[in-house]
């Protein structure tokens, strides 16, 4: 799987919903709201880099890889 600028676009905003989710859930640890968009969107981003390659990664019981398309690889980069 090949590093893209879209693949870390779509982590950075599922980070972003991400970290905003959590301050709803948690309000007396509170950074504002750019502070958590800030925050979640490093931590996708970061995520993103470091662990896209692990997460679509499929092998077949034949010993090959399986390539995701479009749109499996863009709910596997979401989740990630």
């Amino acid at each position: 799987m090949n590093w893209t600028l879209i693949n870390i676009a779509i982590q950075m905003i599922a980070g972003v919903f991400g970290a905003q989710a959590a301050a709803v859930a948690m309000k007396e640890h509170s950074f504002g709201f750019l502070g958590h968009t800030i925050a979640g969107a490093l931590a996708g981003a970061f995520s993103g880099y470091f662990l896209q390659g692990l997460a679509v990664t499929m092998v077949t019981g034949a010993d090959t890889i399986n390539e995701p398309t479009m749109v499996e690889n863009a709910i596997l980069q979401g989740l990630t």
